[in-house]
């Protein structure tokens, strides 16, 4: 296979950054967009090239034998049905997170996924920042001792959702780096929020999430933000770090200025901090062509429906906890 025929489903903002990607990568060959209203394929129209077709119906995608793989970039709702179409019609699959709002619809889709052999990854996009991937470097090294305590903070200024409430918008994000991190499940998990905009979606979610080796992580995801935050703070016994997504420089940080018990008064001594080299790449850039290369070279995705199972499945248990006042519940 030279270049990766590919369609586009969904072409909103997140759509377009897809489409802009896949352009600049020389492997790939954008060939179908699709939007669900004419008026946004009118109004794209001038930065398309001619070559590329336009529809409103999915199927049309589908159904053209020249289609290698499909993008599906469209509301969280939508991802099981065009997912299990796209894999049915023989089409590899990325789709954004999170993969379906069902842990058993994404066990059918892996079983498709299998049965036809065609790829099916997620767009779980900081298992591709190189920061995170850094960090993952360092822990594993052992450079911050045994991690006790996670702080998560992601936060901004919309998109608002419409079908899914704060917690399946953000929380995938964190999963997926708790998931890289320590390959384990949790144990527990409490989830607590509350509704402003519309009544039962939840914009403001607060996480709880107890992991094995008395790892606690406290995070928090909302759309009702003055401006865009991803921060992650790990506190291990030897070192903390911290890591800004939106910083533009020196976005990932270690500290040695841990905390100790003279006298029996807490003491902290300022070390300041050293900023570890971290690779190149966008996230976005990354993930696009690690998904062309499972495609030609018939790997696994780092991302796949496997990975995508576990943090769905989390999810579900912290959506009861949110509908039961944030009760902890368990993860069985």
């Amino acid at each position: 296979m030279n270049k990766v025929n590919i369609g586009i489903i969904g072409f909103g903002r997140f759509g377009k950054n897809y489409f802009r990607t896949f352009n600049e990568l020389e492997d790939v060959d954008v060939t179908w967009i699709c939007s669900n209203t004419i008026t946004t394929l009118k109004e794209v129209s001038s930065i398309l090239n001619p070559k590329i077709k336009t529809t409103i119906d999915y199927n049309d995608i589908l159904n053209d034998c020249g289609v290698d793989a499909v993008a599906i970039v469209t509301p969280a709702t939508t991802h099981y049905k065009i997912t299990r179409d796209a894999l049915n019609a023989g089409k590899h699959v990325i789709v954004e997170k999170p993969l379906t709002l069902s842990s058993k619809e994404v066990e059918f889709l892996i079983k498709i996924s299998n049965e036809k052999k065609k790829i099916l990854m997620v767009g779980h996009i900081h298992r591709y920042n190189p920061g995170i991937q850094k960090l993952k470097e360092d822990i594993d090294k052992g450079k911050f001792g045994k991690i006790n305590y996670i702080h998560y903070t992601h936060l901004g200024n919309g998109p608002v959702r419409r079908d899914v409430n704060a917690l399946w918008d953000f929380f995938p994000h964190t999963l997926t780096i708790l998931n890289y991190f320590f390959d384990k499940l949790p144990l527990s998990v409490s989830s607590n929020g509350t509704c402003y905009l519309r009544k039962g979606i939840h914009d403001v979610v607060t996480v709880d999430i107890k992991l094995p080796d008395n790892v606690f992580v406290v995070a928090i995801g909302s759309w009702l933000y003055p401006f865009k935050r991803m921060e992650l703070v790990v506190t291990g016994e030897k070192k903390f770090a911290t890591f800004d997504d939106y910083a533009e420089k020196e976005k990932l940080k270690y500290y040695d200025n841990k905390p100790k018990i003279i006298n029996d008064k807490v003491v902290m001594e300022d070390r300041g901090y050293e900023t570890p080299k971290i690779g190149s790449g966008k996230p976005l850039m990354n993930q696009l062509k690690h998904f062309l290369d499972c495609i030609k070279n018939n790997k696994i995705p780092l991302t796949d429906g496997n990975e995508a199972l576990k943090s769905v499945k989390v999810l579900e248990y912290a959506q009861e906890s949110l509908e039961n006042n944030g009760k902890e519940i368990e993860i069985r």
